[in-house]
Formats: C-alpha cells, sequence, structure tokens
C-alpha cells in the first residue's frame, strides 16, 4: 500500500472516527430521523449536538437534489449523514453513494442473500460489489486523488443494515455473518408490525429480547449495533444496557408537531 493510500485511511472520515470512539467510550451516539425536504433540519440537528442525522428517503419528502442538500448540511454542522435507501439495488444507492454521505441505511434487510446484495451495491467491482465508478462530491468533486478513493471506498461508507422483521430475526446468524457491512439496526416499528400473532401487550418485551439479541449478534461478528431510543437519558440508558451503541431519538415532524400540540393545550387549557 502506498504511503499516501495510508494516509488517507488514516485521515478518513472523521466524522465515523469520533462516533466509534465514543462508542468505545461507552457514551450514547444519538441522532434525529429527518423526513421534511428543507435541508436546514438536518443543519440544525447537527448544530444541536446530534452525532448523525438519519436523511430518510424510503419514507420522507424529499428528492435527489434535496438528499444532496440534506448530506452538505448535516455534514457541515459536524454530524454524520446517514442516508436510508428505497431497497439494496445497486441502481437505487450509486447516485447517494456519490453525494459522500457517512453511512447507508438498507431497510427490510430479511436474508443473508439481501444483505450481500446491500453490501455490493456500496462496493465497485474491484472489491466484489456493482457500483458504477462516477464520484462527485465523494472526491471533492475532483480535487482527491481519484484512484486512492476508489482503493479505500468499500471502508468510506458505513453499509447499515435493519433488522425490523420476525423474517430477519429467524435468519439473524446467518445475516450478521456477512461480510462488508459495519452495523446492524433493529427497526422496533416494523418489527412490532411483522408480530402479527403477538398479543400488543407482549411486544415491547420481545422487541427489548430481539434488540439484545442483535446487539449480541453484532459484536459476535465484530460490527456496531443500533436501534431507536425515547428522547431521554433513561431511555437512552436502556437500550445500551442490552447491547445498543446508537440510536435514534427523535423525528423532525414529531418533534415539532408534539412540542406545538402540547403548547396549544398549554395556552387554551
Amino acid at each position: 500500500m502506498n504511503h499516501q493510500l495510508m494516509e488517507r485511511k488514516k485521515k478518513m472520515n472523521e466524522r465515523l472516527q469520533r462516533i466509534t470512539e465514543k462508542m468505545k467510550q461507552g457514551q450514547p451516539v444519538i441522532g434525529v430521523f429527518v423526513l421534511f425536504a428543507d435541508s436546514s433540519v438536518s443543519e440544525i440537528v447537527g448544530y444541536s449536538g446530534c452525532d448523525f442525522v438519519w436523511i430518510d428517503t424510503e419514507h420522507g419528502m424529499m428528492d435527489r437534489r434535496e438528499v444532496y442538500h440534506h448530506v452538505l448540511a448535516a455534514q457541515s454542522a459536524g454530524a454524520c449523514a446517514f442516508v436510508r435507501v428505497p431497497g439494496v439495488e445497486y441502481y437505487q444507492v450509486k447516485n447517494t453513494l456519490d453525494m459522500g454521505p457517512d453511512g447507508i441505511i438498507f431497510p427490510f434487510v430479511n436474508t443473508p442473500e439481501i444483505a450481500r446484495q446491500a453490501v455490493e451495491a456500496c462496493m465497485y467491482p474491484a472489491d466484489g460489489g456493482k457500483r458504477g465508478i462516477g464520484p462527485l462530491r465523494a472526491i471533492k468533486y475532483g480535487l482527491d486523488n481519484e484512484p486512492e478513493y476508489l482503493a479505500a471506498a468499500k471502508d468510506e461508507v458505513w453499509k447499515i443494515l435493519q433488522i425490523e422483521s420476525m423474517e430477519a430475526v429467524e435468519n439473524l446468524t446467518e445475516i450478521a455473518k456477512v461480510p462488508g457491512y459495519q452495523s446492524l439496526f433493529v427497526g422496533p416499528a416494523d418489527l412490532g408490525m411483522s408480530m402479527t400473532e403477538i398479543a400488543p401487550q407482549e411486544k415491547p418485551a420481545l422487541i427489548a429480547d430481539i434488540q439484545r439479541r442483535v446487539a449480541q449478534a453484532a459484536k459476535e461478528n465484530g460490527k456496531y449495533c443500533g436501534s431507536c431510543a425515547g428522547s431521554t437519558k433513561a431511555s437512552c440508558q436502556e437500550l445500551m444496557s442490552r447491547g445498543i451503541q446508537w440510536m435514534t431519538i427523535a423525528q423532525d415532524a414529531r418533534i415539532i408537531s408534539a412540542w406545538l400540540a402540547d403548547a396549544v393545550r398549554n395556552i387554551n387549557g
């Protein structure tokens, strides 16, 4: 490996280095779901001190240009830009990768085959993937050395696999063994929806147990694990006691609607 590439590996992605260091120290890594199109929301999340912004193109109201602006805004404010894409097909992912995000989140990774597809979508053919060559902002618009980037690209971006169905839980051991990803993430909402034969009052305990199992599977394979917490220290600490290392604590639309509805009730009450 040449000296320049070694230096790139040492310096690459300081935002990700920062959050991994926090996790090693047992500190919570927190972020917010962002669904609104206006990228100033991601900037606010970063400036507030959150570690990452979950830019949601699966459910969010944003087009490709708006996603690009969200990535810029999150990173300029010091937060990691994690983009959730709609699926694992490489053509759904490559344009987002070229924007230079810090992570790609894949929903409904229910089988090891889907997990492998997700990883392949983020990697160039030389590393066994299907990503097309055309980095733009990822190489500072041509100012970075492109061959060096291509050689190191597989480590530049987190690949995050969501475990959010009972099918995924059944296949957890094999999914966790797939090489090339960095983190699993338990999605409790869809996971709960998939528990069609479980009584509602029994679901919270089962989801908590699954969070522990997914975190353990991630740890055994040298990976990280995330999930969704509430917006309190106690909620984050509870998740961390289950082995969860990074977590969302709120959603942009609900922050506004909950605060405003509470304010209106207090004024009119």
